[in-house]
């Protein structure tokens, strides 16, 4: 018995009004890549010791530091960090 013969994939070219619409998302996507590359070289950063630790917070703000995280892009750490530089820098 034959193998059936397989068939080629549809090499047909992308419409180029199609590509020029991908345009902005595209350069939306490099620019997360980007900034993604960035938070993780800094989170790798081994010339900032870190520490775990346990403080009692309210939940709202466990809540609102995973939320800045994941729109800003950067590590749980990251926000911290920032807060606390923020808040004893004004005191």
């Amino acid at each position: 018995m034959a193998t059936p013969r397989k068939t080629r994939p549809d090499t047909s070219p992308v419409p180029e009004d199609l590509v020029i619409g991908l345009i902005p998302a595209l350069q939306e996507i490099v620019a997360w890549w980007d900034n993604r590359r960035v938070t993780l070289a800094q989170a790798s950063d081994t010339t900032q010791e870190t520490e775990r630790i346990t403080f009692h917070v309210e939940r709202r703000w466990i809540e609102a530091i995973r939320r800045q995280a994941d729109l800003d892009g950067l590590t749980i750490t990251q926000v911290v960090n920032e807060a606390f530089r923020q808040h004893f820098e004004e005191k």
